[in-house]
């Protein structure tokens, strides 16, 4: 219940939910790296994805996000 007041008085004042905005980005990469053929059907030798596993994927996807959104903190 505290979450939702939390979110609830960052509504009103405008200010922007940075934890909710990584979350939204990170999603955004992994399904735009699981969607490029390219990168999804190369393996290396050994049979594996040349991105790795798919723990590897979610945590470049999360890597991306918090770069982009360090970024977009420090453009204001």
């Amino acid at each position: 219940m505290e979450t939702v007041i939390r979110m609830g008085r960052r509504l009103q004042s405008g200010e922007i939910d940075w934890e909710q905005r990584t979350y939204e980005i990170a999603k955004d990469a992994m399904a735009a790296i699981l969607s490029n053929p390219v990168i999804v059907d190369e393996v290396t030798e050994e049979g594996e994805p040349v991105w790795g596993a798919p723990v590897a994927i979610a945590k470049t996807s999360v890597t991306l996000a918090k770069l982009l959104v360090e970024e977009l903190k420090n453009q204001k």
